[in-house]
């Protein structure tokens, strides 16, 4: 048996960054865990080890305090050092070592027992909320790349007037006294709230006040909010089917069961709607339908309205982008209609100015502006203030309102082109239904496609566009793709629609062939 001063432990090698102290404490945690170092096993003395290692004797007795701090090692005068006697968690076998100074070691103990039915059976389980939060509809997003024609959502960030908002960023960090830079108002930055409340009575017409005005980091803490505080388990929502997946997974969270309401090239089929009394609230977007792209039309509202009023329901409207409306000024909002506080109104800012901004809105109605308050206070505190107060600015001195107008005219003039481009090079491949509003383009694919084979093929040529599946429920969708034309110059619309045309001429071939096949057949 060897004795301590010749015991030499195998060690990886020191990543680029990591302190030896770091280092070495996490090499010898892993050796601990994973048995190669016993329990009662002697370590070499500091002296030895620095030797073997060629570092500093100090590094080797701070590591070996440390780790006997921690209950790995034990260490007596006389008796030198020696791994703990009882580690229960090395004991268990399965333990995994958690150290950043040896990410190698980390992932080589995971692929030990990755794969193995007695490492799953002992692993902690997901809750049920767990299991729906980690199966986000947002993560098909991120595999989207920047820059190729067409992702869906994306403003062109070119365009944004990035040194005026740098000035105003460094005018209200100098502006910041010490009172600024305490705890703020769980419902937000009163300038901004207030600025927002004069913007949306004269651009979307509802009458609203500071008070109502609910500052967030994203639409969808809004919804999740909402969810928490309207709905109870076994409640029922109302949502768009096909429409937003990441509102109806909200939902879902807190128990309550969602149906889907059919939608046609208007919007919501109001005619659809249940009378159930368990059906708590609608989830619509009235402006811009997502994703095939309807406006909804004025006697549809009143008859939405009217039946939220009947059964003492809320609607949740969502304008993500209706702001950006080409034929015309901005239809009145759903809220600007409601006369008896049934509406909640939901903008965001990550579509008009850019999306890490992570500031949004909700306008709520004056009996839900405590609560609401009170629940972003307690699960976040409040947004950050230098952002808040910037924006504030930005809309105060009128420059939210002028970006808003010439973007609506660039991206009315890309909304033109990509029409005219998809109508001259994909004629009888794809059908672009009219584009009146917003970022993107809902077109139809030839009945019978596959949408989600379609954007995967288009994918692998360079072209990103999401198949109206990705948005259904349970009622049956045209097959079609939505395509994000803003943050694209007229150049870069006319070489991916050019990608496009190969692409779906060959599917379209496909289907034609399995469609005389069939013929033949019979």
């Amino acid at each position: 048996m060897k004795r301590a001063a010749e015991l030499e432990l195998a060690l990886a090698p020191r990543a680029e960054g990591v302190t030896l102290q770091r280092w070495l404490c996490g090499e010898l945690r892993a050796a601990i865990l994973a048995g190669r170092l016993a329990p009662g096993c002697r370590l070499p003395s500091t002296r030895d080890f620095a030797r073997q290692q060629a570092i500093s004797r100090g590094t080797v007795v701070a590591v070996y305090d440390q780790l006997i701090a921690e209950g790995y090692l034990s260490g007596a005068t006389g008796s030198g050092t020696t791994v703990a006697a009882a580690l229960p968690i090395a004991a268990a076998g399965t333990a995994q070592p958690r150290t950043s100074a040896a990410p190698g070691i980390a992932r080589a103990a995971a692929a030990d027992t990755a794969g193995t039915d007695d490492a799953a059976t002992k692993r902690p389980r997901l809750s049920r909320q767990g299991q729906l939060l980690a199966n986000s509809p947002f993560l098909s997003r991120e595999g989207m790349v920047l820059g190729r024609p067409f992702s869906p959502n994306q403003p062109d960030l070119g365009a944004f007037p990035h040194a005026l908002w740098q000035r105003l960023t460094h005018q209200q960090g100098r502006g910041l006294r010490p009172d600024d830079m305490g705890y703020g108002d769980g419902a937000g930055h009163q300038p901004l709230r207030r600025a927002i409340a004069e913007h949306l009575r004269y651009s979307q017409r509802i009458d609203c006040h500071a008070g109502q005005v609910m500052i967030l980091s994203s639409a969808q803490q809004a919804l999740d909010l909402c969810a928490r505080l309207l709905l109870d388990p076994g409640d029922t929502a109302l949502v768009e089917d096909p429409g937003y997946p990441g509102a109806a997974r909200l939902f879902e969270l807190g128990g309550a069961r969602v149906q889907g309401v059919p939608v046609d090239r208007l919007g919501l089929c109001t005619d659809a709607l249940p009378t159930a009394e368990e059906a708590r609230l609608a989830y619509v977007t009235a402006a811009h339908q997502s994703p095939l792209g309807g406006t909804l039309p004025l006697e549809r509202r009143l008859a939405l309205l009217a039946w939220a009023e009947a059964g003492r329901r809320i609607i949740i409207e969502d304008d993500y982008d209706g702001e950006y409306r080409f034929d015309g000024a901005p239809l009145p909002a759903l809220k600007s209609l409601d006369r008896h506080d049934r509406v909640i109104y939901l903008g965001t800012f990550s579509k008009l100015l850019f999306p890490a901004l992570r500031l949004a809105y909700a306008v709520v109605p004056e009996w839900l502006a405590e609560p609401f308050a009170s629940a972003i206070s307690l699960t976040v505190r409040h947004a950050p203030i230098l952002p808040q107060a910037v924006l504030a600015a930005f809309i105060g001195e009128g420059h939210f309102a002028r970006h808003l107008r010439q973007m609506r005219r660039l991206y009315g003039e890309r909304a033109a082109c990509f029409q005219h481009e998809c109508a001259t090079q994909l004629d009888g491949l794809l059908t672009v239904l009219p584009i009146t509003t917003g970022l993107d383009a809902t077109a139809l694919l030839p009945r019978g496609s596959d949408d989600r084979a379609v954007a995967a093929a288009l994918g692998a040529w360079g072209v990103e566009a999401r198949p109206i599946s990705f948005y259904g429920m349970g009622q049956p969708a045209p097959p079609g793709l939505v395509m994000g034309f803003s943050a694209c110059n007229e150049a870069a619309i006319r070489r991916g629609v050019a990608t496009m045309a190969p692409v779906l001429e060959s599917f379209n071939a496909a289907a034609a062939g399995n469609r005389g096949q069939a013929v033949a057949g019979v």
